[in-house]
């Protein structure tokens, strides 16, 4: 992920075009579509000029762990690659990254939402996971969590089997993704 794409993803979150950016900050169009395409490199400093104009911050946060929007690329390049496999143990393996982590550091690294994967079940289930590791330590969830596109109109699963609603983590039903709280701490490969 280049930092080109976070700067689109808060210009479209502010609601403002190009053009409208551009003017803010005294550029043209072509260049802040350049940055934001990753064919321009923009130093730290130009970049948080630009964000703090779109009402955004960068910050650090302290880990190597994933965001939500690297996890959702990563599983997006896979289902595009008909590799449903290594989707299936992408999402398992952040489940236990977002479990291993400080729950501080947890809620820092899931504020933002990802970009789509292009399965509405596995964007429901991300939605879910980070939902279900937030609340297992009395944390709030982000807003993006809970929007309405990110609750699938029918139940649907992920993996092989279908749990009984008894085994599934109320995060996940509610966002109508069967999937069982055993296979998010006690994965089977």
């Amino acid at each position: 992920m280049y930092a080109g794409k976070e700067l689109n993803r808060a210009r479209l979150e502010r609601g403002l075009t190009l053009r409208k950016l551009a003017a803010f900050a005294g550029t043209s169009s072509a260049a802040i579509s350049q940055i934001e395409t990753g064919k321009r490199g923009v130093s730290f400093e130009r970049l948080q000029s630009l964000l703090n104009l779109t009402e955004h911050r960068l910050v650090t946060i302290p880990t190597k762990a994933k965001t939500p929007g690297e996890v959702a690329e990563f599983i997006r390049d896979a289902l595009v690659a008909e590799n449903p496999v290594r989707a299936y143990r992408a999402f398992i393996a952040y489940s236990i990254t977002l479990l291993r982590l400080d729950p501080v550091v947890r809620l820092a690294l899931t504020l933002n939402r990802p970009e789509s994967t292009g399965d509405p079940v596995y964007d429901a289930a991300i939605a879910a996971l980070i939902q279900h590791w937030l609340s297992h330590d009395s944390l709030p969830a982000p807003t993006w969590v809970h929007e309405d596109s990110l609750t699938l109109p029918f139940p649907a699963h992920l993996g092989e089997r279908v749990p009984s609603h008894d085994e599934v983590p109320p995060a996940f039903l509610e966002h109508n993704v069967l999937f069982p709280l055993e296979t998010l701490v006690n994965p089977v490969f």
